[in-house]
């Protein structure tokens, strides 16, 4: 919480190890132990902007996320199955099969933002979900 330009995209990003400017040093640790090299891989990170494949649906975009991010041990059918419960639990049954589309066409602010939201959740992250400003373009339902 904070003011615009008060730094909470910056903390964001360097607690979730995705700085690409600038000097960070200092002790990062999760449950008293250091970090290690399989952080990033455990944690989502749904930024400000929503950068979709305009060319795929709100499914496909969510099955993508699961098939590249979720470990390989996991059946495909396992993630998929995860996919629909992620659309089911962010309410985007009635626009699962849209076409995202460019900003102005296609989904409207709110369904990208839930698919924002989503294509982090369909990831299945096993440690932590940082959400920068995920509410901005949503209304309070």
């Amino acid at each position: 919480m904070g003011t615009s330009g008060a730094g909470k995209t910056t903390l964001l990003d360097v607690l979730a190890q995705r700085t690409t400017m600038g000097v960070i040093t200092g002790d990062m640790l999760v449950n008293g132990k250091p970090l290690d090299s399989s952080f990033q891989r455990k944690t989502g990170y749904v930024q400000q902007q929503d950068l979709h494949l305009e060319t795929a649906t709100v499914r496909e975009s969510l099955r993508f996320s699961a098939m590249l991010r979720q470990p390989k041990s996991v059946s495909k059918q396992e993630k998929y199955d995860y996919v629909e419960d992620v659309i089911k639990m962010l309410n985007m049954e009635d626009f699962a099969e849209a076409v995202v589309g460019v900003p102005g066409e296609g989904l409207n602010v709110e369904q990208r933002k839930l698919l924002t939201i989503g294509v982090e959740l369909a990831a299945k992250p096993k440690l932590l979900l940082f959400l920068d400003e995920p509410t901005s373009g949503l209304d309070s339902q």
